[in-house]
């Protein structure tokens, strides 16, 4: 990366604070984060308007009568207002102030949010990844509990506990560029959580993806002369399952780049071309989120919630 936007002489610094954010004074400072600023709100707008969009199409219906690739999508969604709600307040500190986040006790609380909804994110994808996966392979219905109750528990707390035993390290703080692990005392934690972590959860959605959709593929072509009653359910089960593969598409496309940036830090300086990519990719979770209500849209996606191992409205009349 350009040298400019990044901190070089930091031997003597006992955290993030002793090192000045990145690119101060120099053209990539105001790029940077005005560039975050602006995907952030455009993700915020997006999630709260597939918000509004679902529950307009829902009006009357209970919310566990929604489709279940419904009821993920507006988890998605308040993940993505959780996460662009702080991240937005985080950069526009550092924009303003042309300084780091202060006290460091809202630093480390921004850092431990973010931190939060990106754990809950991944963990959602890899739900979602599994779900699709039993459903095609082992005609199995992943049992998230009444009113969803297991799955929320797991997205909520569980990411949650993580990123507090973190914060209890002492490791999360200024990066230089926005709150979460700090640039001195958070390497480690860094290169464990962010490149590690991320690349694996990668690999693993990217492995489910691929055995789930060669099995959809497969399995189509034999229903196309199918027209049984089990042909018809097996078919709206196939279609529920493409909508919850979206949620692993978009997520791969979302966080590769911060998986490169990563394993390219640990060889060698990065471009700052990637870290700008880095920057808008991930910060564009919630546009991400209204593509997949627009591709739902579009291919006129209507799966009951028993579609992957409950009952269909086929079934029902029958």
């Amino acid at each position: 990366m350009d040298t400019e936007c990044m901190h070089i002489n930091a031997t003597l610094a006992k955290s993030g604070y002793d090192i000045r954010v990145f690119g101060v004074g120099h053209y990539c400072f105001n790029l940077i984060h005005a560039t975050a600023i602006f995907c952030l709100l455009l993700s915020l707008s997006s999630a709260v308007g597939v918000i509004i969009l679902l529950c307009k199409s829902r009006t009357g219906k209970s919310f566990m009568t929604w489709h279940k690739h419904e009821r993920f999508l507006l988890y998605r969604c308040i993940c993505d207002i959780s996460y662009g709600f702080v991240h937005t307040l985080d950069h526009a500190h550092i924009l303003i102030t042309k300084d780091h986040v202060g006290p460091s006790g809202l630093c480390a609380l921004y850092a431990l949010l973010i931190v939060n909804t990106c754990l809950s994110e991944g963990l959602f994808s890899l739900t979602s990844a599994l779900n699709a996966f039993l459903s095609v392979y082992f005609r199995k219905n992943v049992n998230f509990g009444n009113k969803d109750w297991k799955l929320l528990l797991l997205l909520g707390i569980g990411p949650f506990l993580i990123a507090v035993l973190v914060c209890s390290l002492g490791v999360l703080g200024p990066n230089g560029f926005f709150c979460a692990f700090d640039s001195v005392k958070g390497v480690i934690a860094n290169a464990v959580m962010s490149t590690g972590m991320t690349s694996a959860i990668l690999v693993a959605l990217f492995t489910f993806y691929v055995l789930t959709w060669y099995r959809i593929y497969t399995e189509t072509k034999k229903l196309k002369t199918q027209l049984s009653n089990n042909g018809c359910a097996r078919s709206a089960t196939l279609k529920s399952a493409k909508a919850m593969c979206l949620f692993v598409v978009v997520y791969i496309i979302q966080w590769t780049p911060l998986s490169i940036y990563g394993t390219w830090q640990l060889i060698s300086d990065v471009p700052f071309g990637l870290f700008l990519a880095v920057v808008i990719m991930t910060n564009l979770s919630g546009v991400f989120s209204g593509t997949i209500c627009l591709f739902n849209k579009s291919n006129k996606i209507s799966v009951s919630n028993k579609d992957l191992g409950e009952r269909t409205g086929h079934e029902r009349k029958s």
